[in-house]
């Protein structure tokens, strides 16, 4: 049985060459997120090449992921760094002056009252303010840590309004659009109209790129079911999430977000401190291994490195930890997820359910838009999943999806015997196949067969095509 939880790895510096994206694909990694928060359109150019270039070499499916950086508040106007004590006081101004620095949205201190609380550097740094005058805040520290230029700034205050897509973010999009980035996803997300937002900018530029909303504000959580509505999956975006809802809730929303995802087919993405310790140590903890499992047993569909790929000691090594780790937890999920399919899945369901009772390689779901695929990798079946597509755009974006092991990808006939062939063209001919297609070819949503490929029915697949 092959790896069914998917592998994001965040490309940076220590990994970026052509020998270290060889290495990280062959290491098990599937996804590989381009963070736009650094870097140029150039340098995200020659990266997103050169991930291309490595799958293509070694006949690997990756997918490349675009992480828009939102608006995301930093320190502003701090010239030397500084350490905080409990009980310090912190000056925050619209314009940095003397020991008082700003922000990079500065516009946010008018929100900002007395006795609201700020959080600086992930929350290391607590705060409080305790007087407004003008255009300036005097806060009073509540833990002490370390501040510097480009530290993150978190307002847990609800109602603070700020647009998900920044200018930057919506000239990152049109960028993503022209190079054929395969998955974007969006920082700091509120509402489904942040969704519809982004959707709006890459189909004007002609991309359908997969939509992943990051779920890091508090209105986020509230407004899950909408957003889910409108998005391609999300991503538990543990990090400023902590921050905002407070860490000893993430726990909870985690499996929350991961139950309500699952339930609609969408691929989640579980983020953040994943093995933190493997940033400078060739071993992880047990508590990140057991954490890892965790978002195995919620039902994530991937999860993700970030520093630990892009700027840590240990990155292929990481990813080999991930990779057994994943494979380890696996054998204890049971053979098919007991849950009940809705109106439109009964076809998915039923191939999940008779690959587990039937003896067969693979399921293999021949789908235009990915939904098929997803459908079935709903219900957790233990054996392969295999995607046949018409569009390498698609075949692309499936490596985010759980259970998917192969995707071929085929020129769509209106002949379902004809699109058989092909496919049986690319694999062994003597093992048998669990195939799910839809009587209308290349239509989304049409699947509505499920059936079994044995030996004596391609024997006359190969016989009607002059193959013996």
């Amino acid at each position: 049985m092959g790896r069914k939880v998917k592998i994001v790895a965040t490309l940076g510096p220590v990994s970026k060459s052509r020998e270290m994206v060889c290495k990280l694909i062959k290491a098990g990694v599937n996804v590989f997120r381009l963070n736009f928060s650094y870097g140029t359109h150039e340098s995200h150019y020659e990266n997103f090449k050169l991930i291309r270039n490595c799958a293509a070499e070694l006949g690997k499916e990756v997918a490349v992921m675009q992480d828009i950086c939102g608006p995301k508040i930093r320190i502003k106007g701090m010239k030397e760094s500084r350490e905080i004590s409990k009980g310090d006081r912190i000056v925050m101004s619209k314009k940095p002056s003397g020991e008082a620095f700003s922000i990079t949205y500065p516009h946010i201190i008018d929100q900002l009252e007395k006795g609201d609380e700020v959080y600086f550097a992930d929350g290391t740094v607590k705060a409080k303010v305790e007087k407004k005058t003008g255009d300036k805040l005097t806060l009073r520290a509540l833990t002490s840590g370390q501040l510097r230029e480009g530290k993150g700034v978190n307002i847990p205050k609800s109602g603070i309004k700020m647009s998900a897509l920044t200018d930057k973010d919506k000239n990152d999009l049109k960028f993503a659009a022209q190079i054929g980035i395969d998955i974007v996803a969006v920082s700091f997300v509120e509402t489904a109209k942040d969704i519809l937002e982004a959707r709006k900018i890459l189909t004007e530029n002609g991309s359908d790129a997969w939509i992943i909303a990051k779920i890091e504000r508090k209105a986020a959580i509230k407004n899950l079911d909408e957003i889910l509505d409108v998005t391609d999956g999300i991503m538990v975006a543990r990090g400023d999430l902590g921050v905002e809802a407070g860490i000893f809730s993430v726990p909870g929303l985690q499996k929350e977000m991961i139950k309500k995802a699952n339930e609609r087919a969408l691929p989640v993405i579980t983020a953040t401190q994943m093995l933190t310790s493997m940033l400078h140590s060739a071993s992880p903890t047990r508590a990140e291994i057991s954490d890892i499992a965790n978002a195995v047993y919620d039902g994530t569909d991937a999860v993700m490195l970030s520093d630990e790929t892009a700027v840590g000691s240990f990155p292929v090594e990481a990813v080999e930890v991930m990779v057994k780790a994943l494979m380890d937890t696996q054998n204890h999920l049971p053979k098919i997820r007991e849950i009940k399919p809705d109106k439109t899945e009964g076809f998915a369901h039923a191939a999940a359910e008779i690959a587990g009772d039937v003896p067969c390689k693979a399921i293999v779901s021949f789908t235009t838009s990915g939904y098929t695929a997803r459908q079935i990798a709903k219900f957790r079946p233990r054996k392969p999943l295999f995607a046949v597509t018409f569009d390498e755009k698609v075949s692309h974006r499936l490596a985010l999806v759980w259970g998917v092991e192969k995707n071929f990808c085929i020129d769509l006939d209106e002949s379902e015997n004809r699109m058989m062939y092909q496919f049986l063209q690319k694999v062994k001919k003597d093992e048998p196949y669990i195939v799910t297609m839809g009587s209308h070819a290349g239509v989304k949503g049409s699947t509505n067969m499920v059936r079994l490929l044995d030996k004596a029915a391609k024997e006359k697949i190969f016989e009607r095509f002059g193959e013996k």
